[in-house]
């Protein structure tokens, strides 16, 4: 049985997580100190470009689409509910940000792409399997990095802006991995059979013999 007082422990835990974040988000916004965009070497631009580039609405629904693929494969009807409310949210809270706040710099405004990228590897961590959450945290938190620095040789973001990016994408993981945890079925099959998509998807076919 899932422990009911346990999901709802951390379910305030996520909620004052998220809740910090609006906070620290509109502090920061409230402050706006003089913060100057990121200087990096310009020689990695023309790497940069393409990367940057291929963060677009195309891409970002083709990956939001097969998350919600493996969540149907994982059998897990919650987990499509928490990507979509984690990209749509994400998404939307960016752009929003970037109207309200249109009279300040560019560089202390969220980036797009980035935002997009923070979503995508939180979706994918919400419907990973429990023994592959490590191997997605480090490879997610290397290509967060990665386009971060693309981004600044790019368009001029500074410190401020990757911050405001990232608590967009904290506030908006918080909130739908707190769907997650009222899963009917999730809590328990991931402690018993924390099985793959590949895994699942063989067995549902009927070639993978336990």
């Amino acid at each position: 049985m899932i422990d009911s007082t346990d999901s709802l422990r951390r379910s305030a835990y996520r909620l004052a997580v998220a809740a910090a974040g609006v906070v620290a988000l509109s502090l920061l916004y409230a402050i706006s100190p003089e913060v100057p965009a990121l200087t990096l070497p310009t020689v990695l631009r023309p790497v940069a470009e393409p990367a940057v580039a291929a963060i677009n609405l195309t891409s970002v629904l083709a990956a939001t689409t097969v998350l919600s693929i493996i969540a149907a494969m994982r059998k897990l009807p919650y987990g499509m509910t928490a990507i979509l409310l984690l990209c749509i949210g994400s998404n939307l809270t960016s752009v929003g940000i970037r109207e309200w706040a249109s009279d300040a710099s560019a560089t202390w405004l969220p980036s797009g792409h980035l935002v997009a990228v923070i979503a995508l590897w939180g979706a994918a961590f919400i419907v990973a399997a429990p023994r592959l959450r490590p191997v997605l945290a480090g490879l997610g938190f290397a290509v967060v990095i990665a386009i971060a620095g693309a981004v600044a040789l790019v368009n001029p973001i500074s410190v401020f802006g990757i911050v405001a990016s990232l608590l967009v994408g904290a506030i908006w993981w918080a909130l739908a991995s707190t769907v997650m945890l009222y899963s009917p079925v999730a809590a328990e099959r991931e402690a018993a059979r924390p099985d793959t998509a590949v895994i699942a998807l063989n067995r549902h076919r009927g070639s993978y013999r336990l």
